[in-house]
């Protein structure tokens, strides 16, 4: 609808066009700053989790405490080293189920035998991650026999699971939410490189 009153006006009633581009340039701003801040979460826990290789404990701990300072940010609902953490988790495991052929089921087998060593925050994110591909059918090709693996050992696992963030978490909190995230993607990490490994021996 267009008046005498409305040219150089946006959507928004009474709001000038140049206002809502100042407010997408403010969220395009803001999307790039929590992307950036995730992205040098995901470096410092890479290096974490080599230190751990390596038996660097204390050095782990230093890198997943500079990702626990960052703070929680209202608009995405999370704290930049959880999220990251999560993604973690699910990148190890989602990049291996694209990688296995349609009759190989050792993605879920060693998500399944990782899952009970681990402490409860890995337990259900490693849950949320396996079920979540049941729960998203539409874009992820789950067999029948896998889903009832799934289901069997994880049963109705959220596809959000509540880990413990929030705007009033604190770096304590933090830390140990990230800790166990990064603990059970190096678990993760070794049990399928192991596989690899074994492969590649019988190859």
């Amino acid at each position: 609808m267009t008046g005498p009153f409305s040219s150089g006006f946006d959507s928004v009633p009474g709001q000038r066009a140049e206002f809502g581009e100042l407010a997408r340039q403010s969220g395009r701003m803001l999307n790039e700053l929590s992307f950036a801040q995730i992205a040098g979460a995901e470096n410092l826990f890479t290096k974490a989790m080599r230190a751990l290789a390596s038996g660097e404990a204390d050095r782990a701990e230093q890198l997943i405490q500079r990702a626990a300072h960052m703070a929680y940010d209202a608009r995405e609902a999370g704290s930049p080293g959880v999220r990251a953490a999560t993604l973690l988790v699910y990148s190890l495991i989602s990049d291996q189920f694209e990688a296995c052929e349609v009759d190989d089921m050792s993605w879920l087998d060693v998500a399944i035998d990782v899952h009970p060593n681990l402490d409860p925050t890995g337990r259900a994110q490693v849950a949320s991650v396996v079920h979540g591909f049941v729960l998203q059918g539409e874009f992820f090709d789950v067999s029948a026999v896998e889903k009832r693996r799934i289901h069997q050992t994880f049963g109705d696992a959220p596809l959000e699971p509540e880990l413990g963030d929030g705007p009033n978490s604190t770096l304590e909190q933090r830390h140990d939410i990230i800790r166990s995230l990064v603990m059970a993607a190096l678990a993760l990490r070794d049990a399928y490189a192991a596989i690899a490994d074994e492969r590649g021996t019988r190859a």
